[in-house]
């Protein structure tokens, strides 16, 4: 039997330029751009002919030029950034589930909240990391052609955070979940101690001085040696520089990058989401050019990098562990991976860079904006102020020698309740869309189709007036006593089930010690100087919310 001849490569070649030469003499330039534009107008309206009509999704209610193309959502995303708020108006006109784009349903009801996130123990879980791209398929693709088969967890969704597959997500937080425990927050909590012990010393300085303090540039520092203590085992120091840092003095990394571009990069988020090889493009401009262009699309540069310093470090802290066994073990979330058990794949620098990148984003910004919205409300409200400042007499007593902890914090009510009140009102605006991959759902009359994007609004939750009455108030009150059970169920600041917040336990301590330290009787008196509502409110989607784009920060004076 003879064999097949083998393909002639450079002819192949050849003859596809000979017969593109061909068709531009036929053609010419307009004719064959005349008829690369109709092949897009038939592509489209075939995808849109099937997303009305024969998409699995066309029996569910919603707008129509929703269903039919992504760009409905791009175009609110890119120009007012204010798609939740439609999302709210589509809910109020269509029901409790609406199709927000072709391949994704939104879910307005509380009662199904624990329905659709469970635990790994009841159901597996996806996560839907596509981009929102008016022109991705990857919808469609989900519903075709990925029947059986594993979601893709080699692009950027190899941060656990927003890992696509459930079995992968799974592997890589259990690697980690100890170390996130309260358990193990407790045991490190010297360590916010520490920190709080240092911001506390550089405010009370400031004492008399009448100085405008940006307080949320401290709070940022404050997380920032946080977590860069809890990730990577180094502590950045940003609380010791001049100002609290205000440029990315990050992890030993010395950059130009002012400290607010963080927030800047925030803004950025929207055209990320939607037009995600924006950020494929970034890592091939060097981050000085970009500076040059835009110092804003250089911070997200640079704070990649950033991460990247800390995973090669570290990769050769642990390689001297094995070969010296006197040395000195360090205890962090990238140690303990590089520790850990898992494949040598899941060990690979590129993927921890990105864990990186994920961990720092998300460890210091929540928190500190966090911080920063509650420490205004309370200062806003001189009643709330007393009255906290009241509660927090005795536990803070022995500050500064004596640190309050967190078991003991968690235990005063009015703290509490300023803290749930600054993460109801914080508006977490994201869908935190789940993926049934091998059953379907059902909510009252409707099936839905596995491997369907399913969303719920957790800014609608804590914005419901049925259940917070005056929702847009500051009203730790509402807390105390015997308050409605249903305020408790629609308080999921964290998400829940097998994909909740990894860091919650870090960001509850550092919350009580923070607060309950700043406002301590005895200490500072603090003083808001042409800092409104309007400069701290979150009123944008970032993933996280931000404030409006004159946002004058979050400016103290101290007495």
């Amino acid at each position: 039997m003879s064999s097949l001849p083998l393909l002639d490569k450079s002819n192949m070649v050849k003859d596809l330029s000979a017969n593109i030469t061909c068709v531009l003499n036929t053609m010419g330039f307009w004719g064959l751009l005349g008829v690369l534009v109709g092949v897009v107008i038939v592509h489209s309206i075939f995808w849109i002919v099937y997303r009305l009509f024969f998409s699995p999704l066309a029996k569910f209610p919603g707008p129509k030029l929703a269903a039919a193309t992504g760009w409905y959502e791009t175009f609110f995303d890119l120009s007012s950034n204010n798609f939740p708020d439609v999302l709210a108006e589509m809910h109020a006109k269509y029901g409790p589930i609406v199709r927000v784009n072709p391949w994704e349903l939104s879910i307005n009801d509380a009662e199904y909240y624990n329905e659709l996130y469970v635990t790994a123990g009841k159901r597996r879980t996806n996560f839907d990391a596509g981009p929102r791209s008016g022109l991705g398929m990857q919808g469609e693709r989900q519903y075709i052609f990925m029947e059986g088969k594993k979601l893709n967890a080699l692009s950027w969704t190899d941060a656990i955070s927003i890992t696509a597959d459930h079995d992968t997500h799974e592997m890589r937080r259990k690697a980690v979940a100890n170390f996130f425990s309260r358990q193990n927050v407790t045991r490190v909590e010297s360590r916010i101690h520490d920190n709080i012990r240092m911001l506390d010393s550089k405010l009370f300085d400031l004492r008399g001085t009448g100085t405008a303090v940006a307080l949320d540039h401290a709070f940022s520092a404050f997380t920032g040696d946080l977590v860069g203590q809890f990730t990577c085992g180094e502590h950045p120091q940003l609380l010791d520089g001049p100002d609290f840092t205000p440029q990315w003095l990050v992890f030993l990394v010395n950059t130009p990058l002012q400290h607010k571009s963080l927030y800047g990069v925030l803004r950025m988020v929207p055209l990320l989401r939607n037009l995600g090889w924006i950020s494929q493009l970034l890592k091939l401009v060097p981050v000085s050019l970009l500076t040059a262009l835009n110092p804003k699309v250089a911070g997200f540069r640079m704070f990649t990098l950033v991460g990247e310093g800390q995973i090669d470090k570290i990769k050769a802290e642990v390689a001297k562990e094995t070969k010296d066994s006197g040395f000195e073990e360090k205890q962090s979330v990238f140690h303990d991976i590089l520790r850990s058990d898992l494949p040598p794949s899941e060990k690979d620098s590129a993927r921890l860079k990105r864990e990186a990148f994920a961990l720092l984003a998300a460890g210091t910004v929540t928190t500190a904006g966090m911080l920063a919205l509650i420490t205004y409300y309370v200062l806003a409200n001189p009643h709330i102020e007393e009255r906290l400042r009241e509660e927090l007499k005795d536990v803070t007593a022995g500050f500064p020698e004596e640190v309050p902890r967190w078991a003991d914090l968690e235990k005063l009510p009015y703290l509490q309740g300023c803290l749930k009140e600054g993460l109801r009102i914080g508006r977490f605006f994201r869908r935190n869309t789940r993926i049934s991959p091998d059953v379907e759902l059902q909510y009252k009359q409707w099936t839905i189709p596995k491997n369907t994007p399913v969303g719920m609004s957790i800014c609608l939750l804590h914005m419901d007036p049925e259940v917070y009455p005056e929702p847009y108030k500051f009203i730790p009150e509402r807390w105390i006593g015997n308050y409605d059970p249903l305020m408790n169920r629609n308080f999921v600041p964290f998400t829940k089930g097998s994909r909740n917040c990894l860091g919650m336990n870090l960001a509850w301590s550092e919350l009580y010690i923070c607060i309950g330290v700043l406002f301590r009787p005895g200490g500072y008196r603090m003083t808001l100087v042409g800092t409104d509502e309007s400069d701290m409110v979150p009123i944008y989607d970032s993933d996280v919310g931000v404030a409006k784009r004159d946002s004058k920060g979050l400016n103290v004076r101290f007495d």
